[in-house]
């Protein structure tokens, strides 16, 4: 017990430094790009205010601050409206809309530039060759694509043969007594002929890791409804992604983090749908996940097989999730930021500055509500039931 808190421990800080990470890495971009421009910068903030330290190193504060999940470029003109600062040549406000444009993508930029480069390390390692879990069709672009399918075990009944010999539900059944299971009508009936006698099946987990082998013995009259293992079957699909040309192994951190992001697309899109027919939020809520839940993810990677490449991947998806939550046109993000620069360029005429940090603020206060939600759900899902 002792030992699995230090290791949930080890994980929180490796954690809390990932994002750290991922978060400092965004604002250099903010950070070059308004050096580029010769904007002044004030503040570069390692994590949240209030601050614990600070440093001024030529113009601009260098601080740590108290909470250590994220980071701030703060620079002339930003949100300020007084009149000496709009005519500041090195004020941000002051500055020709496509360059203040290229200040407030250079974030995403960043991240999007860190989640191409883990990718690329992580599939070449892997012989530019990965897998997805395929739960809704979805052609995939720029690589070979192969399909194909695996039974897993789910409803396991309790006191039932697979319960006692430690099997989950979701495990992924490989072979039985040696030979590959590749078809559930057979197995079906391979294990009614064993019953009475033991069997040893070749298992994984659901992402097809962790192999192990489990032994029981199939039930001679099992409780009606039941079968001999006290379980049900269903199947997984997964899309093996093939990167084997010169061209798609020189672009495959951009390609897969397209088709990434396009699937999970599909995935969020039809999990809204089922939620909207149902008029039940669960399967959403069960595919988002907030800093807790991202935690425990953490946690199941530090822990398995082969965990430094898997979490390598699991920071390349983090990034570019953060990317593209950060651009878009909500208030508070840089997409927000982006679509009132976007309609200055479009219309001539900038929005208020008073106007805009109004709506800005509603929009930060409106996000923290909504990761507090999320952070209770991530809470309950980790509860038993």
């Amino acid at each position: 017990m002792f030992n699995d808190f230090l290791f949930l421990v080890f994980v929180i800080i490796v954690f809390i430094i990932t994002l750290l990470v991922l978060v400092v890495i965004h604002e250099f971009g903010h950070f070059f790009a308004a050096k580029k421009f010769d904007i002044k910068v004030l503040e570069f903030g390692f994590g949240i205010p209030p601050r614990a330290w600070g440093k001024k190193i030529g113009e601009t504060i260098w601080s740590l601050n108290w909470l250590p999940l994220g980071g701030f470029v703060r620079l002339l003109g930003e949100d300020e409206v007084d009149k000496n600062v709009l005519d500041n040549k090195r004020s941000f406000a002051a500055k020709p809309v496509w360059q203040r444009i290229s200040v407030v993508v250079a974030g995403v930029v960043m991240n999007l530039l860190l989640a191409w480069g883990l990718f690329y390390i992580v599939l070449g390692v892997q012989g530019f060759k990965t897998k997805l879990p395929l739960y809704f069709d979805y052609d995939f672009v720029g690589v070979n694509e192969t399909v194909k399918s695996a039974i897993i075990v789910g409803n396991i009944q309790p006191d039932s043969p697979a319960a006692q010999a430690g099997l989950k539900d979701g495990d992924r059944l490989i072979t039985l007594n040696g030979q590959q299971i590749a078809d559930s009508q057979k197995f079906i009936d391979d294990i009614k002929k064993s019953a009475g006698t033991p069997v040893t099946l070749d298992v994984t987990d659901i992402q097809g890791d962790n192999s192990r082998k489990v032994t029981m013995i199939p039930r001679i009259n099992p409780p009606k409804d039941q079968g001999a293992l006290g379980v049900s079957l269903g199947f997984v699909r997964d899309a093996y992604l093939g990167f084997d040309t010169p061209i798609q192994r020189f672009f495959a951190g951009p390609i897969y983090s397209y088709n990434l992001l396009g699937y999970s697309g599909v995935v969020l899109g039809q999990l809204i749908d089922i939620s909207v027919k149902e008029r039940n939020i669960e399967p959403v809520s069960q595919a988002v996940a907030g800093p807790i839940g991202i935690v425990a993810v953490a946690n199941q990677i530090l822990g398995g097989e082969n965990p430094v490449l898997k979490y390598l991947d699991f920071v390349a998806a983090l990034s570019l999730n953060l990317a593209i939550v950060n651009i878009l046109p909500f208030p508070g993000l840089d997409g927000g930021r982006f679509l009132f620069l976007a309609i200055e360029a479009v219309t001539r005429k900038k929005t208020h500055a008073n106007v805009e940090r109004y709506i800005h603020t509603f929009g930060l206060f409106f996000l923290i509500a909504l990761i507090i939600l999320i952070s209770i759900s991530d809470i309950a899902k980790l509860l038993p039931h």
